[in-house]
């Protein structure tokens, strides 16, 4: 049976400990790959042509404009996807950023679990932005699927397991939880979507782009 393939990071972080932080939090899980680890964003986009990772990380810091580092990093591999990592109070950055090729967004304060299961969205090409922002529409870009309101993070990535036609035992076994829990999201889904039924609550997902149908 042939291994599961990586998913490749590239994780840029000025502060030493965080840095230290992420490498510990992927170096545990074995879906992940770090290629590399570096504090200095300008060489990044170097790092990027010469690593090809999936997915960058990148730390959102007052000493480096993240949106050009963001637009560097796309120039030099348009395949990459960027997950900025940003404290509170730096929404005008974060959407400099998006205009300029992130992919997704976290506050640093999130627990080890939600960025795990950020990445793993992002991988799969969605957008995930922090609520309060997608609430107050700072953060639009044409084309891209976007977190919707109310939904965490968990119950998006059951809602496009469910619309890859996974039954709740099968979305249990992917996600690694109880099928109980997963029978417990999907309520709450429905409920938060007000609809009756899982194809509703898909077709409704699609309909506003939070999530892909399978063709």
């Amino acid at each position: 049976m042939a291994a599961k393939q990586k998913t490749s990071l590239l994780i840029i972080e000025e502060q030493y400990l965080l840095r230290q932080g992420l490498e510990a939090v992927f170096g545990n899980e074995e879906e992940f790959d770090v290629v590399g680890s570096i504090s200095d964003p300008a060489g990044a986009a170097l790092r990027v042509h010469e690593l090809k990772p999936q997915i960058v990380i990148l730390g959102l810091r007052e000493t480096n404009d993240s949106a050009d580092v963001c637009a560097a990093l796309t120039q030099s591999d348009p395949e990459t996807k960027i997950l900025l990592l940003a404290p509170p109070g730096s929404e005008q950055a974060v959407v400099n950023a998006f205009k300029k090729g992130a992919s997704a967004c976290l506050l640093t304060d999130v627990p080890a679990d939600d960025l795990i299961q950020t990445i793993r969205m992002v991988a799969k090409g969605q957008m995930v932005v922090p609520q309060n922002m997608a609430n107050k529409g700072l953060v639009e870009r044409r084309h891209t699927r976007r977190n919707p309101p109310n939904l965490s993070i968990r119950e998006l990535e059951v809602l496009q397991l469910m619309a890859n036609g996974l039954r709740n035992k099968d979305i249990a076994g992917e996600l690694c939880i109880s099928e109980v829990t997963v029978k417990t999201h999907v309520s709450r889904i429905l409920r938060k979507l007000d609809k009756n039924n899982r194809t509703a609550a898909i077709l409704h997902g699609h309909k506003n782009g939070w999530i892909a149908l399978m063709t």
